[in-house]
């Protein structure tokens, strides 16, 4: 457990961006929260109609690992091995973290609250009325 955290404390400080880099990412917020809602009340196949407008290859990826219902440990396996692997710093980590967390838990059906302030809270220096 020791050295997960300590790989976890590793990864945190390279995804270290400053204030401007974090809220470029609140828009990924709001569009993870809204695939969470819309799995939920249309189910997770409903999200392919999502996947042709979506650029993002990392986001791209685990979304169509999901709607493929890939069992949840593996997707976890894929997007871990992504991000601790494929030389990611700073904002574009970042992104993969939130990314990884939002898609997560719209496959385990949490509810797009939930979504939400589990993907919000990566973005510690953004004032929560830019969330609006």
């Amino acid at each position: 457990m020791a050295t997960t955290m300590l790989r976890d404390l590793a990864l945190a400080a390279k995804a270290a961006c400053s204030k401007e880099d974090q809220e470029s990412l609140v828009p990924l917020i709001l569009s993870l929260k809204e695939l969470g809602e819309k799995a939920k009340k249309k189910g997770i196949l409903s999200l392919e109609d999502n996947l042709a407008s979506i650029e993002d290859d990392f986001l791209k990826i685990g979304l169509q690992l999901i709607i493929d219902q890939t069992d949840a440990a593996i997707v976890c396996d894929i997007l871990d091995s992504d991000i601790y692997y494929n030389e990611s710093n700073g904002r574009e980590l970042l992104k993969k973290i939130i990314t990884r967390e939002g898609l997560l838990r719209i496959q385990a059906g949490d509810t797009s609250r939930n979504i939400f302030l589990c993907t919000r809270i990566f973005l510690g220096k953004v004032e929560k009325s830019a969330f609006s």
